[in-house]
């Protein structure tokens, strides 16, 4: 194999994956990108997502500058500030960050649609991205290749697999069959409230300046944030060819459950819980709670809400490197009790790309290439995953009372 002539086949178009296209395509390097779904928009793409300052590097590094300037233009008004309550609406702590003023334009926290990220991060790669692709198998040929066969009964042909397909990775299954996360007993509810003069009433003032985690005595959590679109932001999304709201996209508060599922009173499979039952689970949380918390909970939408069984990745050993490897959270997946499972995604894609960059340049041999991207990426990747876990433990009360008690 020709090393500086390699061809890259990217499994999964999420963040992490897509990122990573951008940037290897920015470098000159051959690279297609494999997703199951069957269109840029065949399902909701979540709620907002909060890009820090390392994230947001890692954004700059693989984005075009024309795709950069647009992705810093679309975002959400900012707040600066995270506050725990109670059940009642009492403030228990406030934490605030400065304002950033004499931090640079790229290395800054930013409220991110997630639905205008994926339209900011397929531009340019219409020719590069295949739909329809779930992934099946891999076989490696004599000359070094990877043959990988899709569901719909095609296939192609790589020098280098990254499996970027989340959190029930095929590619993950066959490479580390013995890599996949762990149930953590925790179940999550969420829904968006649609905003309004009438909602902004009800939430806590608090609010405006950042998200709220409402934390009362009972072993449950409930986490809010808005999603609020800056007033400068249109024109920006006209360069994406965007002349309307994207629907899913509109303003809103996101209300986000978690607890064990006896103490939601959701039963089976929570993928096929329907929007009715969940609001049923969160109507019964907030019984006790303050007003406010059940008008809330009374306003959203039934089809916005979701119920996700949360799983996380076990620490790994080193492992073989070869010309296979994984990022985000086909490796390394964590509850979302930090808040930064996206932002190491997107380290994973720029440090990976960097890796593939001086491969092309003839700097590194491929191989050592993907071992140095995979040491590192062992080391912060599941340090992060412990400590998103240790913050849903001291959340909900999964492990050790006591501590769970002195933490509320």
């Amino acid at each position: 194999m020709n090393e500086n002539a390699f061809h890259v086949a990217i499994i999964g178009g999420g963040i992490g994956g897509l990122t990573l296209a951008q940037g290897l395509t920015k470098a000159g390097i051959n690279v297609s990108v494999y997703e199951r779904d069957q269109a840029p928009d065949a399902r909701r793409q979540g709620f907002r997502v909060h890009i820090d300052p390392e994230g947001s590097n890692a954004l700059h590094e693989c984005l075009p500058g024309r795709l950069w300037e647009i992705f810093d233009a679309t975002g959400g008004d900012l707040g600066h500030g995270f506050t725990f309550m109670t059940e009642h609406l009492r403030e228990l702590l406030a934490v605030r960050r400065d304002r950033e003023a004499a931090i640079d334009d790229v290395a800054r926290h930013r409220s991110i649609s997630r639905i205008t990220l994926r339209h900011v991060l397929l531009n340019g790669l219409e020719r590069r991205t295949y739909f329809g692709k779930r992934f099946l198998h891999y076989e490696e040929s004599t000359d070094g290749r990877f043959h990988i066969h899709f569901a719909d009964g095609s296939s192609a042909r790589a020098d280098v697999l990254v499996g970027a397909d989340g959190v029930n990775s095929g590619v993950r299954k066959q490479y580390l069959p013995n890599a996949d996360p762990v149930d953590t007993g925790v179940l999550a509810l969420g829904g968006k409230v649609p905003l309004s003069a009438g909602v902004m009433a009800l939430v806590p003032a608090s609010l405006l300046d950042g998200p709220v985690m409402v934390m009362p005595p009972s072993p449950c959590s409930l986490f809010m944030a808005m999603w609020k679109r800056s007033s400068r932001a249109q024109e920006p999304l006209r360069r994406l060819g965007i002349e309307e709201p994207i629907a899913g996209d509109e303003d809103y508060l996101i209300l986000g459950f978690g607890a064990r599922p006896e103490y939601l009173a959701v039963n089976g499979d929570a993928g096929v819980v329907s929007g009715a039952a969940i609001k049923d689970a969160m109507r019964h949380v907030v019984a006790s709670w303050h007003s406010n918390l059940r008008k809330l909970v009374e306003l959203a939408e039934e089809e916005t809400m979701t119920a996700t069984n949360l799983r996380t990745s076990l620490r790994q050993e080193a492992w073989k490197t070869t010309a296979i490897t994984l990022l985000g959270d086909a490796i390394h997946s964590m509850t979302p009790y930090r808040g930064i499972g996206a932002n190491i995604a997107l380290r994973d894609a720029a440090l990976l790309c960097a890796k593939l960059r001086e491969v092309e340049e003839d700097r590194k041999p491929l191989l050592a290439a993907i071992g140095e991207y995979e040491e590192a990426m062992r080391g912060y990747g599941f340090a992060a995953v412990e400590a998103s876990r240790k913050a849903m433990e001291q959340a909900v009360g999964t492990r050790n009372k006591p501590a769970f008690g002195m933490f509320k």
